[in-house]
This record gives structure tokens, sequence and C-alpha cells, in this order.
């Protein structure tokens, strides 16, 4: 249950997030400002288990993860999710998240979709990696923007989104336009929108973030997005290697 949508610009990228969760479960704390070693990075934290679903670093590598409800959860006691993603953040390259994947022992970790920007990622360099965990193998598969999630009525969740992706992200592709789509109610609020709006669960956050070559940025807005609340800001500034990394590598 979460949106994932991007752009691409000639020295940079903009990343947009819907997180939907269920409405009994804690509300996240804002983006904090972490480190591990020389590497600083910007997460928001989720209390129930202190991991994210989504961080940047100093670097300017990114991740985003997505829950993969098709999938089939292991039968081992299972590790949360968004700590992945916090053990990924201190990555200063793509080979190191890849390196990571690699050695790790997976069937802790129930299915899911992680996405990886790449520091030097832009719309003439590169593109967006998504890798996918099904619970038996991992595997790297295209990324169809917009990256979306559900455990309920998944392919008629995925149309409509993208349908409303067609149409309200027409050329040219602006940042006005992605607020506006992460907010939209198409075709009404509902399971299908991607401000999503359900019974028992809705769209619990919206994380905009900015990576240029001077500095990476997180907006988030706690709650869904379409009540328009107050913007958090938390900058860090970038910290590049050489001309070695790739973001495809």
């Amino acid at each position: 249950m979460c949106t994932v949508s991007w752009l691409l610009h000639e020295s940079g990228y903009d990343v947009f997030f819907n997180r939907d969760e269920q409405k009994g479960r804690a509300i996240a704390h804002p983006p904090q400002l972490l480190s591990q070693g020389n590497t600083s990075f910007l997460m928001p934290v989720d209390p129930d288990g202190g991991g994210t679903w989504m961080a940047t670093n100093h670097n300017g590598l990114s991740l985003c993860l997505l829950n993969y409800y098709q999938g089939d959860i292991p039968e081992l006691p299972l590790i949360s999710r968004g700590l992945l993603v916090k053990m990924l953040a201190p990555s200063l390259m793509v080979s190191d998240v890849v390196s990571t994947l690699n050695n790790l022992h997976l069937g802790s970790y129930a299915p899911f979709t992680l996405l990886v920007f790449a520091p030097d990622l832009s719309s003439t360099h590169g593109h967006v990696i998504a890798f996918q965990w099904d619970g038996h193998v991992l595997t790297q598969r295209p990324s169809i923007e917009p990256m979306i999630s559900s455990s309920v009525a998944f392919t008629e969740v995925m149309q409509a989104r993208r349908q409303a992706h067609n149409i309200i992200m027409t050329e040219p592709r602006t940042i006005e336009k992605a607020w506006e789509f992460h907010r939209s109610h198409v075709p009404e609020a509902g399971y299908k929108s991607v401000c999503m709006h359900r019974d028992d669960a809705n769209t619990v956050s919206f994380t905009h973030l900015k990576v240029t070559p001077e500095h990476v940025e997180m907006i988030y807005v706690d709650g869904p997005p379409c009540q328009k609340g107050e913007a958090v800001r938390t900058l860090l500034g970038r910290q590049s290697l050489s001309l070695r990394l790739a973001a495809s590598d």
C-alpha cells in the first residue's frame, strides 16, 4: 500500500512517496539525520520497528521500499523490512547495495520491492533500479513509474493509479504536478486513489526527496497529502566521491 514516482533532471532527481498504512499503526517520526561510520543519511523513522521506507545519504544515493504483497512470506522468524533500508542507507554506490543484498539471508524478510537511485542519476545518465524479493528469489525488475504496492485488488489499484499518473503528469512534467498526483483522488477517494482512503487504512504521510549536486533534502508531510499539512524540511550537504560512480554500476 504505497505509491512512488520520480522526476529526473539534467543534474539530479526528485522522488515522491505516499506511505499507506493501517490506521492503528504508530505515527512515524519526521526525517532524522543519522550517521554510520563516515556516512550521514536522512530517513523518517517507523517507531514500531525502528526502520524506514525511504532513505538518502550525503553521497546522493537514495532508497525506497515497498511491500510486495503478491510474494510468499518465508516461514522463518521475520526481520522488519524497514531495518533493511536502514542497513543499506550508508551505501555510497549501487554496487554496495548489490553486494549487501547478495550476502544477506533474505529468507528473514517478507517480500519487498527496493528502488535504488544512484548518486549521479539524471535525465541523461542511468535509470532507476528495482530489485524484487518474492520470498524465494531476488531479481532485478523494470522500474515502471509509478511503482505501486497494494494488499487489496492490486491489478485494479495499479491500473487506476497509473491512469491518474498519465492524466496529471503531462509534459512538461513538474514538481507541482507530482505533488498534485500524490494528493489526487482519481477516480475517487478510496482504495484505488493515489492518496488512499479505506476503512482500515489510508495514506499516512507524503515524502518528497530532492537530490542536487549541492545537497539532498527531504520534505515530509505527516498525514494524508490531500489535507495539505505542514511540510517539515531537512537538508543535508552533498559529499561526492570520484567519477567512478555510475548510475547503473
